[in-house]
């Protein structure tokens, strides 16, 4: 039994969605049809558990799919059936941003690893990892439905396990990468000395533009940019026109 679950129940009754709305209409009906009685709820954030009775959790499971936010261990601990994450990114692209490093990185291959969750994000035992080619020009909106894609075929292959399998899942004998991401080395790339290079400062903006995925913000000041600070951007203001701005601005 891993260490982050609760005493397994007999059978499989409920599974949570942490996801958006959009991923649980395609992922909802894969479970039920392989278990139609299956309690089903998606929820936007893991503080909504907590209003959430215990023997629905002690009976269930937990996917999370493309989701941002961390689940605490004493969350993690309540579901006797496990918790587990579709996230979009390879193994080698562990911790924050992940999206938001692969299109710096302009990758020419990326992924989805199906794992389980544990206290120590992106750590948990490996369930299964799907591959895909890039361009190495997908702006972050493009390699994020690459990558939801992707999960959304993983999620099909494994509905049946998840919605019925009883206890952990099977994993496969493959780790994680080394390197993490992190939220540091996000905000370090989004503060851009004012003599950068035009190839440089396009792909910062295309893959760090939207800041921490709340705003789009910019603002100049010492000779530096900073992108991650306060200054909203319209809808129309893409990552080409804040280019444009940043240039015009330190002429």
């Amino acid at each position: 039994m891993a260490g982050n679950q609760s005493p397994v129940a007999q059978q499989v009754t409920s599974i949570i969605l942490l996801t958006e709305p959009r991923y649980a209409e395609e992922l909802i009906p894969l479970l039920l049809a392989c278990k139609n009685d299956l309690i089903v709820i998606q929820i936007n954030h893991p503080n909504e558990l907590l209003d959430f009775p215990e023997n629905l959790l002690s009976a269930g499971r937990l996917i999370s799919f493309g989701s941002r936010h961390y689940v605490p261990q004493d969350i993690l601990q309540q579901f006797g059936h496990g918790c587990y994450e579709m996230r979009f990114g390879p193994v080698d692209y562990r911790g924050w941003a992940q999206l938001n490093f692969a299109v710096y990185n302009q990758v020419r291959q990326f992924g989805v690893v199906f794992h389980e969750m544990l206290k120590e994000i992106d750590s948990g035992p490996i369930i299964a990892t799907r591959h895909f080619a890039c361009s190495g020009h997908e702006t972050l909106n493009e390699l994020t439905d690459l990558a939801a894609a992707e999960a959304l075929a993983l999620f099909a292959d494994h509905a049946l396990v998840i919605a019925t399998r009883r206890g952990p899942l099977a994993v496969m004998p493959q780790g994680w990468g080394h390197h993490l991401y992190t939220r540091w080395q996000f905000t370090s790339l989004c503060v851009i000395p004012m003599d950068v290079d035009a190839d440089e400062l396009h792909r910062r903006i295309r893959a760090f533009g939207e800041g921490d995925g709340h705003t789009r913000p910019f603002v100049i000041a010492e000779n530096r940019v900073f992108i991650y600070q306060a200054k909203l951007l319209t809808e129309q203001q893409d990552g080409l026109v804040l280019h444009e701005l940043l240039f015009a601005a330190r002429k």
